[in-house]
């Protein structure tokens, strides 16, 4: 009897681990791609690792924002919340990596949408701020000024000593070019600043380019298999406790020796 419940919990496992199988074969597959993108954070004076854990948690919500993925759905043709289901990004353990995966129906599909993401991320993410914007006008114009006053300078230099122009203009000229530089030594510390903290725009880089993930995200034959063991022996155990329950109630309403028969 023993052999006989071995036997069909076995059969029953077995059958459980082809059903896995096979539903990993019929299923359709979505294969999976991935990167990993360097986001240098920012120096704090105050070291506060809470803000640098905000400046990671603000680059992955950026990440799989529409702002980000909306361009990369309007080039596919398809929905942001569609496209939004398929790409995925974190964090890696004690680090400043961001490990961003994308999905789709081939290999091919999933690192299409991975590389779109990826260099529509890099490319907003450099933009500089419109501070930033400003004051790089700002010391454009400062510079063409220093310049001018520099060539300004020499001119009058030269009519000085040929007797063209007086000792006050140059000097005047000279204090206006002193002026110009100093404004656009400040304008540059403003900028330096800017870089410093972060506001500049982002050096995020690419740490591992966009691959194809080997083997399939979904079904796996081997945990589908596994699953389908998992379940067979649930169903294994749930029907050998049955079939002993009703062995044991058996037994006990199996009638015992006629007392009849041992009178003399």
């Amino acid at each position: 009897m023993m052999a006989r419940q071995v036997i069909a919990a076995l059969t029953i496992i077995l059958l459980g681990v082809a059903a896995g199988l096979a539903a990993a074969l019929v299923l359709p597959k979505t294969y999976g791609a991935s990167a990993e993108i360097l986001y240098p954070i920012s120096q704090d004076p105050q070291n506060d690792p809470l803000k640098q854990d905000r400046e990671l948690s603000t680059q992955l919500v950026y990440l799989t924002s529409r702002a980000v993925l909306g361009p990369v759905a309007k080039k596919q043709g398809r929905q942001f919340d569609d496209l939004a289901k398929d790409v995925s990004a974190q964090v890696l353990n004690n680090s400043e990596v961001i490990e961003v995966d994308a999905y789709g129906s081939t290999k091919l599909v999933a690192l299409q949408t991975l590389q779109a993401v990826v260099n529509e991320y890099l490319t907003l993410s450099s933009q500089p701020t419109g501070t930033s914007h400003n004051l790089d006008i700002q010391l454009a114009d400062a510079h063409t000024n220093t310049t001018r006053l520099q060539t300004q300078v020499q001119q009058l230099t030269t009519a000085v000593l040929g007797g063209t122009a007086t000792q006050a203009t140059l000097d005047d000229a000279r204090a206006q070019l002193t002026a110009s530089l100093a404004m656009e030594k400040a304008i540059q510390a403003r900028i330096d600043q800017l870089d410093l903290t972060g506001q500049q725009g982002t050096n995020a880089q690419i740490l591992t380019p966009p691959y194809s993930l080997p083997d399939t995200v979904f079904p796996q034959p081997l945990i589908a298999a596994g699953t389908g063991g998992l379940v067979g022996v649930i169903v294994a155990g749930v029907l050998l406790g049955l079939d002993t329950r009703r062995q044991a109630l058996g037994s006990r309403r199996s009638p015992g020796p006629d007392v009849s028969d041992w009178a003399p």
